[in-house]
Order: C-alpha cells, then structure tokens, then sequence
C-alpha cells in the first residue's frame, strides 16, 4: 500500500526493523484487571495503525503516566482514548499524501493510519480535564511537527505534570491541551463539561 499511495520502493524509505506500523491499543491491556478483557483488547476495534517508535515511546510512557497517577488521584476518573486526522508521507514528487492501509476493488481508501491518537482525562467531579496528544510519525522535521501542535503545550510546565515522562528521543512527538483549546479541533468529546485543568 505504501508503494502504490508514494510510488515504487517508498516502502524502503519508510518501513525497517526498527520503524514498522504496528497495531496501537487505545485502551492497554494493562488498563483490564481480568485477563479475558485482557485478550479482548487485542481485537481491531480497539487498535489503529501506529509507528512502531511512537507505540513503544511517548504512547507508551503516557499509559503508564496515567495509571501511576489514576491510582494516586484517590477518586473515580474517566479516560477517553481515540485517533483524529490522516497521517500524510511525502510521495515520489514531494507531495503530502495520506497513508491508508487498504483499497478496494474501486481504489476505495479505508483504514487511515491516524495523524493524533490522543487521551483526556476527565474529573466529572471537579469539572477539570486535560487532553494528551501524540503524533503518530517520527518523520516529521521540527517544523512540521510546530506546524501540527494545535494549543498551548502545557507539559511544557513541569510543575503539574511531574508524573508524566514523556520518552521522545527518537523524533516522536507528543504534547498537551487545555480541554476546550483541544475539543475546538477535535470535536468528539464537545459535550465534556470541563472548566478547569486537570494535572
């Protein structure tokens, strides 16, 4: 798919034993206590495309974050976890492509390896909420990934989030909004009630 969406032996440029597209949990298997909803969260509804250096580092690092810091928090929290957007690669010309993992036989385009996978942890409680945002490729320069950070990166104060350790040394990168800067690009939680910042 690769190939035929960037042209001939673009696959050599993206694809290696150490960079691969792999199948991204949304919720970890680490999250289930019994060991069938363990199994289960191996099918294909709970799983996108995802570069193999972002699912084994900032992904990864934020998952284990969040239950370090749900099982300190002392009270119930809510973890929404999704995909937003199509990745682009350049193709053989330089032009921005989206990544899809399927065509049919009409040249369809279905399964979109996602350009966000994104977490917000939610306090019904206290109306607080933050949203963590991972962009899923490591071939993206400095620029373009500025380019892609759509709010304030507030990880960026280490002050609140002292329990999160990102792990982006190999050209991933993954930042964090306030609840209503995110929801006003991603719109699927729009109905979350969150006033304040949860940290």
């Amino acid at each position: 798919m690769i190939n035929s969406l960037l042209g001939d032996n673009k696959d050599q440029k993206y694809l290696s034993k150490k960079q691969f597209l792999t199948r991204g949990h949304l919720a970890p298997r680490g999250d289930f206590p019994l060991r069938s909803a363990q199994r289960a969260s191996f099918q294909f509804v709970n799983a996108v495309p995802q570069w193999m250096r972002g699912n084994a580092g900032d992904w990864a690092a934020l998952e284990e974050g969040i239950r370090r810091r749900v099982k300190s928090y002392g009270r119930q929290l809510t973890v929404y976890t999704g995909a937003y957007g199509v990745m682009t690669l350049p193709d053989q010309d330089g032009v921005p492509t989206e990544l899809y993992l399927y065509a049919d036989e009409n040249n369809n385009l279905g399964v979109p390896v996602p350009m966000y996978l994104y977490k917000v942890i939610h306090d019904e409680e206290d109306n607080s909420a933050t949203a963590f945002i991972s962009i899923n490729s490591s071939y993206y320069n400095a620029t373009q990934l500025a380019e892609l950070t759509f709010c304030q990166n507030i990880c960026e104060d280490n002050t609140k989030f002292k329990w999160l350790k990102w792990r982006s040394n190999d050209g991933t990168f993954s930042f964090c909004c306030e609840f209503n800067e995110f929801s006003e690009v991603v719109q699927h939680l729009a109905h979350l009630n969150a006033s304040r910042l949860f940290f």
